[in-house]
């Protein structure tokens, strides 16, 4: 599948989640906006294709243990941001912003160590929030005991298969008098107001919307210019998935996705040792995967090398599946199997 110009998915509406994608014809990064749907009665999983503006692009002076060095003013970083690597041996990792100078960038990881060094570019992005990517335009629960619509976050941390849900978010007008408006922990309504909670660009989100009525969701923002990096994480005992999704606007190609680099070749058919789980359609409450892929390389002599469809080797390659904009994923990885970094690369020409 060739690489789509970004202008013309800008221009078109084309290769977003049934819905548009436009912008203008600036000099500076393109922006843009995706629509999501989330049906009535049902999980909706997506990602955020679309960044926040960064608030500072440059280069570092130096790097020692997690201090970046700046030669302009990054006093305006804080822990709601996170610094992401544009170029070097980290381009496309980010890491959260731990505190800034005027003329440094503290993070907890010991950068240095991890390979990153002077004159390396890096920009620093604002993570969404759920005040700043839903604003008031989500359900409200005007029963904090039974919200009509809640967005649902998953725990990175957590390991194994089949994970549950870890974090419940809803959204009330403080009609009830004892709850402030804003959003809440829909499993603590008392535990304040959750309006700055952190949306990190590494696992989807889940809109479980029992309000009576669908409801669109616009994503807007700046398209992302550069490869993001996510990491994947394996368990020396178990088998374990990783909740991620497609990080840009536009679909991205099985053969195309450069998930080999975190999807461990499986040799035997009958048995994947890692796999690629998507999400095709959501329907009803805890929807299931639709599909299951594995890479295989050719030894078995009877599968070609390439994709294939883990229930069922036999039904000919799959290189060519797409994983929609902003398409909600799982990589199971095998017990013991590397971790890594999945860094897809654009879908689309700049």
């Amino acid at each position: 599948m060739k690489k789509i110009p970004l202008l013309s998915i800008l221009s078109s509406g084309a290769l977003v989640l049934s819905t548009s994608l436009f912008g203008s014809t600036v000099t500076t990064d393109p922006v843009g906006y995706v629509t999501f749907t989330a049906a009535d009665s049902a999980d909706t999983k997506f990602g955020l294709p679309m960044e926040q503006t960064a608030i500072l692009e440059t280069s570092a002076v130096s790097v020692a243990s997690g201090v970046v060095a700046t030669s302009v003013d990054a006093s305006a970083a804080s822990d709601a941001h996170y610094l992401q690597f544009t170029s070097g041996s980290l381009s496309g990792q980010w890491f959260q912003v731990a505190s800034a100078t005027a003329t440094s960038i503290t993070v907890a990881e010991d950068l240095e160590s991890l390979g990153a060094a002077s004159d390396d570019t890096f920009k620093v992005v604002p993570f969404w929030t759920l005040s700043s990517l839903f604003g008031t335009d989500f359900p409200v629960s005007s029963n904090v005991f039974a919200p009509g619509a809640q967005v649902i976050l998953n725990d990175v941390t957590a390991v194994g298969i089949n994970k549950a849900p870890a974090f419940n978010y809803a959204y009330h007008d403080g009609s009830s008098g004892f709850v402030a408006a804003g959003w809440f922990d829909a499993n603590n309504a008392f535990a304040g107001t959750k309006d700055d909670t952190l949306l990190p660009p590494n696992s989807f989100i889940t809109i479980r919307n029992v309000s009576g009525s669908e409801f669109s969701l616009v994503v807007p923002g700046a398209v992302p210019t550069v490869p993001l990096s996510i990491t994947v994480v394996s368990d020396s005992a178990s088998q374990n998935d990783n909740l991620v999704y497609n990080p840009y606007p536009a679909a991205i190609q099985l053969s195309l996705s450069s998930l080999t680099d975190v999807v461990d070749v499986s040799e035997n058919v009958f048995a994947p040792t890692s796999q690629v789980i998507v999400y095709e359609s959501f329907a009803g409450l805890n929807p299931s995967p639709t599909a299951n892929y594995a890479y295989h390389d050719g030894s078995s002599g009877f599968v070609a090398a390439g994709w294939f469809d883990a229930n069922n080797a036999f039904t000919g390659a799959k290189d060519t599946v797409t994983i929609p904009a902003g398409g909600a994923f799982i990589i199971r990885k095998g017990a013991d199997t590397p971790s890594g970094y999945w860094t897809a690369n654009l879908p689309y020409t700049l």
